[in-house]
């Protein structure tokens, strides 16, 4: 359930590798997606560069050999090719061709998943205008991959010809939902420009290198009102900790997090962005 995605209209984000801090791993915290990450994992600066010439500069996580924005946003399927100055542009002009997102499965993802996964695809079809259908011979295709962790994660947008959605055991319909979401070019909900009008995000229980995750994107958009129930919202807690405070009491916290499904907003904006 859930009402506005944070949608990048931005339309050209730049994500420039800079520096690569040290490994330290210390203890371990979930992350809002429910990942188990390092305390300190290895991270890289990246900024990004935004249609109108403006930049932030966000940590970005090398998990899996892969860089992550916002916990499960592939930003490179492959860290060591960009290099240490290396970039990787996400274009959220690049939609799916007649809102259309192919997909198949490498051969290690177990059925389990595989049925999760087309579960996943029959609700976006039968809810919104995209259609998620397995590939025949599209040029530009997801490809859906396993990992023995707790992470799921996917590309920001159609990058062009094959890019990856990863997923593991822990991954439920909703959960894969939410990556799709990102697939089709999505944020998450809380970095959309008016969110401090709606929450109070709480930066002493978010540890120094997750902040960075909770900023405002810079040149995004939200559509419609800001919505707590929606597939693409963080949860109210990191680690047990309060992180995201409704400045509304009346809200309750469980609405934020969700993963049962999109809410009427979701639809909508997705609707919006691809429209039949």
């Amino acid at each position: 359930m859930r009402r506005t995605l944070p949608l990048l209209t931005l339309l050209s984000a730049v994500l420039a590798s800079c520096s690569t801090a040290p490994q330290e791993a210390v203890g371990s915290v979930t992350g809002p997606n429910g990942g188990m990450s390092a305390a300190r994992p290895d991270t890289r600066s990246v900024t990004l560069i935004l249609e109108d010439g403006s930049r932030q500069t966000v940590t970005a996580f090398v998990r899996d050999g892969m860089l992550l924005l916002e916990d499960d946003i592939i930003a490179a399927d492959d860290v060591n090719a960009l290099g240490p100055q290396g970039t990787y542009v996400v274009d959220t002009r690049y939609r799916w061709t007649g809102r259309t997102i192919p997909y198949t499965f490498a051969s290690t993802v177990p059925q389990a998943v595989r049925d999760r996964v087309n579960q996943a695809a029959a609700n976006i079809r039968n809810t919104t205008n995209v259609v998620v259908t397995p590939r025949t011979s599209q040029a530009n295709y997801v490809q859906i991959t396993y990992n023995t962790g707790t992470e799921c994660s996917s590309s920001l947008g159609m990058v062009g010809g094959r890019q990856t959605l990863t997923l593991a055991d822990r991954c439920t319909v909703g959960s894969i939902m939410h990556e799709f979401g990102h697939a089709m070019g999505l944020f998450h909900e809380q970095t959309r420009p008016d969110r401090d009008s709606y929450v109070a995000i709480q930066w002493n229980n978010i540890p120094a290198d997750w902040q960075s995750q909770y900023q405002i994107r810079s040149g995004s958009k939200g559509y419609g009102p800001y919505d707590f129930d929606s597939i693409m919202h963080y949860p109210a807690y990191f680690n047990g900790k309060l992180a995201i405070k409704p400045l509304n009491s009346a809200i309750d916290l469980n609405r934020m997090g969700q993963r049962n499904g999109y809410s009427t907003t979701d639809k909508s904006t997705i609707n919006f962005m691809y429209p039949r």
